[in-house]
């Protein structure tokens, strides 16, 4: 089972390495229109439930990976504080192609918290 864990935990590292916007490259005052903060939102989201999947159900999360939900959960606040601050329109957002998504991702990643308690 030990060497499942590793396996998915190198797998994942490997995955986040190699794709192109990560959480933390995302510079929040650099969103211009309500469909860029989708974006920035459903990637912090995909990242989230990505390692949400590389939790071992057993063992439960390890240290590593509560600190890397940490610092993904701040990301998501940071982005929703610079939403709130912004005149950006609530109607823009669901013009968006992808509002759809951004609702079911959220609404995941946000029950997958308990895990990293």
């Amino acid at each position: 089972m030990r060497i499942k864990q590793i396996l998915v935990a190198f797998l994942f590292t490997a995955l986040v390495i190699s794709c192109g916007n990560k959480a933390k490259d995302i510079d929040v005052s650099e969103l211009k229109t309500e469909c860029e903060a989708v974006d920035a939102v459903i990637t912090v989201a995909d990242e989230i439930l990505e390692l949400v999947e590389a939790v071992d159900s057993e063992e439960g999360a390890s240290e590593e990976q509560k600190k890397e939900f940490k610092l993904l959960y701040e990301k998501t606040e940071e982005i929703e504080d610079y939403l709130k601050e912004s005149d950006f329109s609530k109607k823009a957002f669901k013009k968006c192609p992808k509002y759809e998504i951004l609702d079911s991702k959220m609404a995941k990643s946000r029950k997958s918290r308990k895990i990293f308690k």
